[in-house]
C-alpha cells in the first residue's frame, strides 16, 4: 500500500491553498450499480507449467532438461491471488500574488478588481490579519471556474492568471523613474580594465618610470578602501567632465606632467582602455544607471494573483495472501474480474475473498478522509485482478517437491531448499 504523495506539501511555500466549497464534493455523488459482476480467467494449464519450470530451471541452472521432461505431476491446486487497485483523481487549488512589468499594448482586466477594492473600502473589517483580496470576495472565489484537466487519472499542474485579478501600479523598486542605481560601479559609469589589471599597459605591469615618478608617486593598486568591489584601483575624476583614469597610469602621467612617459609609445599602451586604467561599465554601459529590472524600464508594474491548479493521483493497492512471497507479485499481471470509476466508489461488500472487502472499505475510508480540507475529489476507481496460481507436486526420480506456477505471464517460483552444512 502506497502512501499519499507530498508534492502537496510543496505548494504551501509559494502558494496560499484555497479550500474547495462545502458540500461540492457530496453534491456530485452519483447512484452506483446496485448488480456487481465478477469474472474469473483460466486456469494455467499443464503444458504451461512444464514449460514455465523447465524455463526457470534453465536460467537457475537447478536440473537438466531431460530430467524435467520426465517428471511426473502428481497434483496441480488453482487458486487466485487477488490484486485490488484504488485510485482517487484529486484537485488542489492555490493561490499567489506576481507581478510582471508593464507594456504598452498590455491588456489590463481591472474592472473586478475595482468592484472588490470599492467594497473592501466600504466594508473595512476591524481584524488585523492580512489577507488576500481573494479571500476577502466571494465573488471571485478560484473554485467557481471550471478547469478540466488535461486527462483523468494523471499528475499534471495548470497555472494561469485568475480572471479580474489585474491591476497597474507604481513600481516600488525604482519609485516609478525607470532606472535604478548601478550597484557595480557605484552610479559612476566606469570600471577597472581587465585587460591591462587597471594599470594602462599592454603588459598588465606597471611601469616603474610612472608610479616612482615625484609628481605621481602612487603604484597602482594601492588604495583598496577608493577603489570598486575586488579591484582596488584608485580612480581620479577630473572636474572639468574629462574622461576618468586610475591613478599610477600613463594617462594619469600625462595629465599631471604634461609629457608622455619617458620611454612608452603608443604600443605600449593597453589596446582597449589606451592607457587609461579603467573602462565604461558592462553593466549600464558607462551610464551608471540601469533598467530596472522589476519594471523594465517603464516605471509602472502590472499585479495579478496566479491561480495554481493541482491535479494529483493516489494510488492504494494490495495482495491478498499466497503461499508466494508478495514482492514477486508485482511483476505478475492476472485478469481484471471487476472494475467501477465513479466520482466517488463504494467499498466492495460481497467480493468471494472477504479480505478484499476489508481492505476495500479500509483503503476507501483512507482516501475520502484525505480528501476533506484542500482537496476536491474528482473521480474514483478500484478494480480487482485476479492472479492465477498454480501449485504443482512433483516427482522427479527419488525426489519430490512443490513449485509454483503464477501470472499470466507463467512465471514460476521454485523455493530453495534448505541447506544440509552444519555449523558446529
Amino acid at each position: 500500500m502506497t502512501d499519499l504523495s507530498t508534492e502537496y506539501s510543496q505548494l504551501e511555500n509559494l502558494f496560499s491553498v484555497i479550500q474547495p466549497p462545502n458540500g461540492s464534493q457530496r453534491s456530485r455523488l452519483e447512484s452506483l450499480p446496485e448488480n456487481r459482476l465478477f469474472t474469473y480467467g483460466i486456469p494455467i494449464s499443464e503444458y504451461d507449467i512444464r514449460e514455465a519450470v523447465a524455463k526457470e530451471a534453465k536460467d537457475r541452472k537447478l536440473w537438466r532438461y531431460k530430467a524435467i521432461k520426465n517428471m511426473q505431476i502428481d497434483n496441480i491446486e488453482h487458486s487466485s491471488c487477488f490484486h485490488y487497485v484504488l485510485e482517487s483523481f484529486t484537485e488542489q487549488r492555490s493561490i499567489a500574488q506576481a507581478t510582471e512589468p508593464f507594456s504598452i499594448g498590455s491588456h489590463i482586466d481591472n474592472s473586478l478588481y475595482l468592484e472588490r477594492q470599492s467594497e473592501l473600502d466600504n466594508n473595512q473589517s476591524s481584524s488585523n490579519q492580512r489577507r488576500s483580496p481573494v479571500q476577502e470576495n466571494d465573488s471571485i472565489n478560484p473554485w467557481e471556474y471550471i478547469i478540466e484537466p488535461s486527462a483523468d487519472f494523471v499528475s499534471q499542474t495548470k497555472v494561469i492568471e485568475l480572471p479580474g485579478s489585474s491591476h497597474l501600479t507604481r513600481c516600488s523598486n525604482c519609485s516609478a523613474e525607470g532606472q535604478q542605481h548601478c550597484f557595480h560601479c557605484r552610479g559612476n559609469g566606469t570600471d577597472k580594465c581587465n585587460y591591462c589589471r587597471g594599470t594602462g599597459m599592454k603588459a598588465g605591469v606597471a611601469h616603474p618610470a610612472i608610479y616612482t615618478h615625484p609628481m605621481i608617486g602612487t603604484f597602482p593598486h594601492a588604495d583598496m578602501n577608493m577603489g570598486y568591489p575586488g579591484s582596488g584601483s584608485v580612480i581620479v575624476r577630473p572636474h572639468d567632465k574629462r574622461q576618468s583614469y586610475a591613478a599610477g597610469t600613463p594617462v594619469h602621467f600625462m595629465m599631471k606632467a604634461g609629457l608622455p612617459p619617458p620611454g612608452i609609445g603608443q604600443h605600449d599602451l593597453c589596446i582597449f582602455c589606451r592607457g587609461r586604467g579603467i573602462k565604461d561599465c558592462t553593466h549600464c554601459k558607462g551610464q551608471g544607471r540601469k533598467s530596472c529590472i522589476t519594471c523594465g524600464g517603464t516605471g509602472s508594474i502590472r499585479e495579478f494573483t496566479k491561480l495554481k491548479v493541482f491535479f494529483a493521483v493516489e494510488r492504494s493497492d494490495f495482495f491478498t495472501e499466497s503461499e508466494i512471497p508478495q514482492h514477486l507479485f508485482h511483476f505478475a499481471t492476472g485478469d481484471q474480474v471487476f472494475y467501477e470509476c465513479h466520482p466517488y466508489v463504494l467499498p466492495l461488500k460481497k467480493f468471494e475473498a472477504k479480505e478484499v472487502n476489508e481492505g476495500s472499505r479500509k483503503l476507501c475510508a483512507e482516501h475520502l478522509q484525505r480528501s476533506l480540507g484542500s482537496t476536491k475529489m474528482l473521480k474514483q476507481r478500484h478494480f480487482v485482478d485476479a492472479i492465477p496460481v498454480a501449485k504443482v507436486y512433483y516427482t522427479m526420480g527419488k525426489n519430490s517437491g512443490i513449485f509454483w506456477v503464477y501470472g499470466k505471464e507463467h512465471l514460476c517460483y521454485i523455493p530453495k531448499k534448505s541447506s544440509s552444512c552444519v555449523i558446529l
